[in-house]
């Protein structure tokens, strides 16, 4: 039986997994920094942020200048 899992830290946790495991991934070799911002790339720009999907323009800032450095380090 699967029962509903538990929410800690307000779902913070994760995202704080999610990046451990992508810098994980990067540091053995299986992903690259390239691949990593393109996987978020296409993420960002499917994001509804103001009522319709990003700008390719826009979801490029939001990777470069939030999700790059989250899931890559600085």
């Amino acid at each position: 039986m699967i029962g509903k899992a538990t929410q800690l830290a307000h779902g913070e946790i994760d995202a704080l997994i999610l990046q451990a495991l992508v810098r994980k991934l990067v540091a053995k070799g299986v992903l690259t920094a390239d691949e990593v911002r393109a996987l978020l790339f296409e993420a960002a720009k499917n994001l509804d942020l103001v009522g319709s999907e990003l700008t390719p323009e826009t979801a490029d800032i939001i990777v470069q200048e939030d999700l790059a450095p989250a899931f890559l380090g600085s």
